[in-house]
């Protein structure tokens, strides 16, 4: 079902994390010359947007915010950092908005394969990153994220270099235990995959881990063709939860748990009621718990358990995971 072997990209994962570590990029200035930093994403590109704004909200005091859209806040002028990413580089909103930040005088930082995002930047004597496209945007999160952590880094209380190094064995760690070669018996890819198969998702996360929430959202929706809500489990233990106490017609919904090991106190105590409840209700549920010692570590290594799971999803379905026709209609290239 796999036409364009999808899986043998991630099977391949740690090795791009790896070469996209070496890429090197900072900004013009000393971090205390900006007044905040703004990602700006669509789609599979803005996954790495989520990622580093949660590092920042974890990790600096720096403002950050992402934008998903074609215009920038009214905040943002000549002291703002503008980390622009797009895989094609011709992603119209994404355009737009880099456009806007060159109008304010803001410093750009473009990661993209080309496009018009590159065009731009060099005519207008900004950085660009230049990537490789792995053939889907979701894909190439490794050449994504790597720029963009070297470029938060002077931001942060500690530097993530060494995270960043010791990444590749970790990686190359998890894949053994969740690829296609390993039995669902010890793959937690495929166990999510076979819970979630004929059920409607409902994504529960740590606050940590809401950029995992939102890729696994996405990656659900693009490669196993299915709907998917998230939402933090503080949050949704004020509205989401409700309906669980009601009857369901439509579709079993199927309850996943994102799980940090640092999870403050707040949080574990509310993970242990939720599942108290969900369990006083019969309502099925799985855990994706992250032992991971590091941020961000923990955010890419459960981004790689999930994305894996919504393939297997996908064979499980019989529907290939690369195409999005809805996506090419709207973009006018179908």
């Amino acid at each position: 079902m796999d036409q364009e072997r999808l899986h043998l990209i991630y099977e391949k994962w740690p090795d791009h994390f790896k070469s996209a570590s070496g890429i090197k990029i900072a900004p013009d200035h000393d971090s205390d010359y900006y007044d905040m930093v703004v990602f700006c994403g669509m789609g599979g590109s803005a996954t790495s947007c989520d990622i580093l704004h949660d590092l920042m909200n974890a990790h600096s005091n720096m403002m950050s915010m992402v934008v998903r859209g074609s215009t920038l806040p009214d905040s943002v002028g000549k002291k703002s950092l503008i980390v622009v990413n797009s895989v094609s580089g011709n992603t119209i909103e994404t355009v737009s908005a880099m456009q806007e930040a060159l109008k304010r005088g803001s410093e750009v930082i473009c990661v993209s394969s080309g496009g018009k995002l590159k065009e731009l930047t060099e005519a207008e004597g900004q950085k660009h990153v230049m990537i490789p496209n792995l053939s889907l945007p979701r894909a190439s999160l490794p050449y994504m994220i790597m720029p963009g952590l070297r470029i938060i880094d002077p931001f942060l209380e500690n530097s993530m270099n060494h995270s960043i190094k010791n990444l590749y064995s970790h990686l190359l760690e998890i894949k053994k235990n969740i690829s296609s070669r390993t039995s669902e018996k010890t793959n937690i890819s495929k166990q999510v995959a076979s819970f979630m198969r004929d059920g409607f998702a409902f994504c529960f996360a740590s606050p940590y881990l809401l950029s995992v929430a939102t890729r696994f959202k996405n990656s659900l929706n693009e490669n196993a063709k299915v709907h998917c809500l998230r939402e933090s489990v503080l949050e949704a233990s004020h509205n989401e939860i409700v309906p669980f106490t009601y009857p369901y017609e439509g579709l079993a919904p199927k309850v996943v748990l994102l799980e940090w090991v640092h999870d403050n106190a707040i949080t574990k105590e509310r993970f242990r009621k939720v599942k108290s409840f969900f369990s006083k209700v019969n309502q099925p549920l799985i855990e994706v718990y992250s032992t991971e010692d590091k941020l961000v570590t923990a955010l890419l290594a459960s981004i790689y358990i999930l994305d894996y799971a919504t393939i297997y999803m996908a064979i499980s379905r019989k529907i290939d995971p690369s195409p999005t026709p809805a996506i090419d209609i709207l973009k006018g290239t179908l």
